[in-house]
């Protein structure tokens, strides 16, 4: 995987996660965790949530990563963007407990939401990219 790539999916923990149901699209702002081999990203939702019927309706997805996350307001260095396709995957219940501590210990700010009774940790498996370093130098390719 392109070091850039992997620095982006390592050094942030915000994406946008687009969605579609009935021809009409859908963004979320979302905290990430990513497998060890950066294919996957993990998220959590409700399940009464807009996003996750559109993901039952059709799984598949984009997701944006920038490196904004952790630029000053005098950053001069480019912005750093990646965009995925991927695929929507539910959880056993085995992986979603794993992925819920790893969840608890990484992002405690998200205690609401994954102690909610509705809650759900589910997968986005990472097909291909768009890697944009600035406005014009780009690079793509599948995972």
């Amino acid at each position: 995987m392109l070091a850039k790539l992997e620095t982006i999916l390592r050094e942030n923990s915000l994406c946008v996660l687009c969605t579609e149901a009935a021809g009409n699209p859908y963004c979320s702002l979302m905290t990430y965790l990513s497998s060890d081999d950066l294919r996957v990203l993990y998220l959590i939702s409700t399940r009464k949530s807009r996003k996750f019927k559109n993901l039952l309706a059709n799984p598949r997805v984009s997701v944006l990563v920038d490196s904004r996350q952790h630029r000053g307001p005098t950053a001069t260095e480019n912005i750093v963007s990646v965009t995925f396709s991927g695929l929507f995957q539910p959880l056993a219940d085995s992986e979603t407990e794993r992925v819920k501590t790893a969840f608890t210990r990484e992002h405690p700010e998200l205690t609401e939401i994954l102690t909610h009774p509705d809650s759900v940790i589910f997968a986005i498996k990472l097909m291909s990219y768009l890697l944009l370093d600035g406005p014009v130098d780009a690079d793509q390719g599948d995972l």
